[in-house]
């Protein structure tokens, strides 16, 4: 429809370039027969060229005065007109007219230039104001979703020192609840049950239930499948999407100390369609790790203390557990090591670091003697972008106690450890600790770690 209206419109101007021209030329001839052209010192006749160009543009310019001219040819060869032909009024008024039509083109190119802009530019602001909206809805959901949840894992695995394994080993339901309450408020579980080994086999009640409690499903895909691989198994979004019935769990757990002894089993049967990611499962498994070795990793401390007595007990314990962590999920920490490089080190810098600590971070003062001033801080699940922004911040309590030059200035180095796959006395030998037992720490009935998926 819009094709045809077009082509009318077409129509019309072309007929009207043509038409208006010659009709003006037919009334000056009925009317000034002698002298259509020169009736009057102004060239009336021009006008009508001159209007259409400015109406119209270049090219009606063009046509009408090519017609006016041609018919006042036509009109002088014919006898029509007793007047000699005025040569130079059809020069005038032709550049006149053509003058017209240009500056009338040039002017729509550039109101079609601003129109287009105009277009563009509200295009971009109602594209804009979208984004904007489902930024803000987007923002809105976030800030619902993390207003009760723990920022960081590293919040998450500070909440979980308080939770601990009874002497035996076993694990306490207290603990139990208080774990699963920290995965549904870290990892948004929303109906989870934590099932342990009894005599060799899982009992069918759980210790604990987040949601609802009911029996062990043992014929479930994902339980079977989980614990004979001994790894994380859950359905994918599109699974769930392709399948009619997907099974009582949605996630399974395993629960393996580091020693290899299988402790539980936790089963998620609900949970966000949004939570069922790789990195979400991922940090779920990093914290139940974390939580199953905290009595494997108390045996270790005692062994580790043995071959390092100075090590104070909280620090050899995690140690230990984030060195596990690390081989089993692959969770980086860092050691930060401080020592006196010459005997008049200001000893009041270590007294500012320490007060200035954050609540995961585990500092070791003097781990190389009372006559060498020095510390050992350690990073939980932090990397090299962390440690560089811990050493920045270290930088900006030191200035703030008016200790420009920073560490070097004090006479302190400054060492970075990875707490990696290596034994813990080995780490801190890299920090320059002497170990009395060169021995090391055995490792009872360790194996190797599987990844969970």
């Amino acid at each position: 429809m819009n094709t045809t209206s077009n082509k009318r419109h077409a129509i019309i101007l072309w007929a009207e370039v043509v038409v208006l021209p010659l009709a003006g030329l037919t009334l000056a001839v009925l009317l000034f027969r002698a002298r259509p052209f020169t009736v009057s010192p102004y060239p009336w006749l021009w006008l009508i060229p001159f209007l259409l160009g400015l109406r119209h543009g270049l090219a009606p310019a063009v046509l009408a005065t090519l017609v006016l001219a041609v018919g006042g040819i036509a009109v002088h060869l014919l006898g029509i007109s007793g007047e000699q032909l005025p040569l130079i009024q059809l020069a005038g008024g032709a550049l006149a007219a053509l003058s017209a039509g240009q500056y009338s083109s040039r002017w729509r190119e550039q109101l079609k230039a601003a129109q287009a802009r105009t277009d563009y530019t509200e295009q971009r602001l109602e594209s804009l104001t979208r984004a904007f909206f489902i930024t803000r809805l987007s923002h809105d959901r976030l800030e619902e979703a993390l207003i009760a949840q723990p920022v960081t894992l590293r919040g998450a695995l500070e909440a979980l020192r308080g939770l601990s394994t009874d002497a035996q080993g076993g694990i306490p339901a207290v603990a139990a609840n208080a774990l699963l309450q920290l995965l549904a408020q870290y990892c948004r579980f929303e109906a989870a049950a934590l099932h342990l080994y009894h005599e060799g086999r899982l009992d069918d009640e759980p210790l604990a239930a987040l949601g609802w409690r009911t029996q062990l499903a043992r014929t479930d895909p994902l339980l079977v499948y989980a614990l004979e691989h001994e790894q994380t198994a859950y359905h994918s979004v599109e699974q769930l999407a392709e399948l009619e019935r997907g099974g009582s769990y949605r996630a399974v757990f395993p629960v393996i100390d580091s020693a290899g002894e299988a402790l539980g089993v936790l089963v998620v049967r609900d949970l966000p369609l949004l939570a069922l990611t790789e990195e979400n499962l991922a940090a779920a498994a990093a914290m139940l790790q974390y939580f199953a070795d905290e009595s494997w990793a108390a045996a270790q401390t005692a062994d580790l203390r043995r071959s390092l007595p100075c090590c104070p007990d909280v620090f050899a314990h995690e140690l230990i557990k984030l060195q596990r962590l690390h081989v089993r999920s692959g969770l980086r920490s860092t050691l930060v090591v401080l020592r006196a490089r010459r005997d008049d080190a200001e000893v009041s810098v270590l007294d500012a670091l320490h007060a200035a600590r954050r609540g995961l971070d585990l500092y070791w003062r003097e781990p190389y003697g009372p006559l060498t001033a020095g510390m050992v801080i350690l990073l939980p699940l932090a990397g090299a972008a962390t440690t560089r922004g811990f050493l920045e911040r270290l930088e900006s309590v030191l200035r703030a106690h008016g200790m420009e030059g920073g560490l070097e200035a004090t006479g302190f180095s400054i060492m970075q450890v990875p707490v990696d796959g290596r034994l813990p006395l080995a780490i801190l030998r890299e920090c320059g600790i002497e170990v009395e037992q060169p021995s090391g720490v055995a490792l009872s009935g360790e194996r190797e770690a599987k990844v969970t998926s």
